[in-house]
C-alpha cells in the first residue's frame, strides 16, 4: 500500500519512479547434508549493498544454531557481532558487484551439527536505503542449515565403563567412559547419553562438548554431570564432557543394573552398556571386559577395587 501511494505521488508530480528497495534473494547452504569441510555460506541481495557491516564482521554472522538467539541480538546491538564468542572464524568477502556476500569458514565446520546464518536488519544498500528480508520487510534474515557425516573413516564410540555409585556426594563421582575404538575422530557434540529405568521408560541428556574434547582414535571420555567434583586421577588429556546440569542423567540408579544407550545427532543408538540387564550390579564402577566385545553380561563385570577411568 505504501509503495503503491508512493508511485501514484510520483506519477501526480512528474517525477520518476523509485528504485525498488534492495532485498535479500536468497541464503545458502540450505537443509541437511552439508558436507563440513567444504562449506561456504553465502547471501544473495536483489541488488548491490554497501560493504559497512558485512565485511567488518557486525552485521553478518556464522554461527552454531544452539546460538541463535545470542547472534541475532548481537546483529542488532550497536556494537555488532565482531567479537561474538561462537561466531565461526570465517573470511567475509562481496562478491557479483556487491550482489553476494560469501563466508567462508577458516576451518571445516563441526560434523552433523546445525548452523545458521544470520543477517542483520542494520544492513544497507549500496544507495544508502535499508535492505529487507526476502519478504520485503526490515528484519534479520536467518538461514540454517545442517552439516553431514564428515569425510574419511568414521569414528566407533564405545560405552566402556559406568559408575552408578559413588561416595558422597553422588552427583559429583558418577561417571560413564566413552572410548573411540574407530579410524576417525569423535565429537561428542549433540550425541545424547540415556538410561532405562525399571519401568523400561528412557529418559536421556544431550553431551555438551567442546570442539577440544574431539576424541582421536583409541582416546577415552569421561562424561559426567554437571556437578562433577574433579576427584578421580585421569588419564592426560582425558576429556571430561557434560550430560546432566548436575548429576549424570539425573542420577544413575545403584540398587539394579545400569541399562544405558548412547544416541548419534540422529538418534541412532551407537553403544549399548547392560542391555537387557546383562550389566552386573557393581559396589563401584561396572566395566567392558574386551572393549570390542559385545554388550552382554559375560563380557561385563565389576572393576576390581575402586577402580579408575582409563585403566
Amino acid at each position: 500500500m505504501r509503495r503503491a501511494a508512493i508511485l501514484l505521488l510520483a506519477a501526480a508530480c512528474g517525477l520518476p519512479e523509485p528504485a525498488p528497495f534492495v532485498r535479500v534473494e536468497s541464503v545458502a547452504p540450505e537443509g541437511s547434508g552439508v558436507a563440513p569441510e567444504a562449506v561456504v555460506a553465502e547471501i544473495r541481495f536483489t541488488a548491490p549493498i554497501a560493504p559497512e557491516g558485512i565485511l567488518d564482521g557486525e552485521r553478518l554472522a556464522l554461527v552454531p544454531a544452539a546460538d541463535l538467539r545470542e547472534a541475532l541480538e548481537a546483529v542488532e546491538s550497536d556494537a555488532g557481532a565482531a567479537a561474538l564468542a561462537s561466531r565461526v572464524p570465517a573470511a567475509v568477502a562481496l562478491t557479483d558487484g556487491g550482489r553476494r556476500a560469501m563466508l567462508t569458514p577458516g576451518a571445516p565446520l563441526r560434523a552433523l551439527a546445525p548452523y545458521v546464518l544470520v543477517l542483520s536488519s542494520r544492513v544497507h544498500a549500496a544507495d544508502g536505503r535499508p535492505v529487507l528480508d526476502a519478504e520485503g520487510r526490515r528484519r534479520p534474515s536467518v538461514g540454517a542449515f545442517e552439516t553431514a557425516r564428515a569425510a574419511g573413516p568414521p569414528p566407533r564410540p564405545v560405552l566402556t565403563e559406568v559408575r552408578a555409585d559413588a561416595a558422597t556426594p553422588e552427583a559429583g563421582g558418577e561417571y560413564v567412559e566413552i572410548a573411540n575404538r574407530g579410524e576417525g575422530v569423535l565429537d561428542l557434540l549433540g550425541w545424547r547419553l540415556a538410561k532405562r529405568s525399571a519401568t523400561g521408560a528412557l529418559s536421556s541428556c544431550v553431551v555438551s562438548a567442546r570442539p577440544e574434547d574431539a576424541l582421536a582414535p583409541g582416546a577415552i571420555a569421561l562424561v559426567a554431570g554437571g556437578a562433577y567434583d574433579g576427584r578421580y586421577a585421569l588419564p592426560p588429556g582425558t576429556p571430561v564432557v557434560s550430560c546432566g546440569a548436575t548429576a549424570l542423567l539425573g542420577g544413575i540408579a545403584n540398587d539394579r543394573p545400569p541399562e544405558l544407550l548412547l544416541l548419534d545427532p540422529s538418534g541412532a543408538v551407537a553403544s549399548t552398556f547392560g542391555a537387557g540387564g546383562a550389566a552386573p550390579l557393581c559396589p563401584a564402577a561396572a566395566v567392558r571386559v574386551d572393549v570390542d566385545g559385545p554388550d552382554v553380561a559375560e563380557n561385563l563385570a565389576c572393576a576390581e577395587g575402586e577402580g579408575t577411568p582409563g585403566e
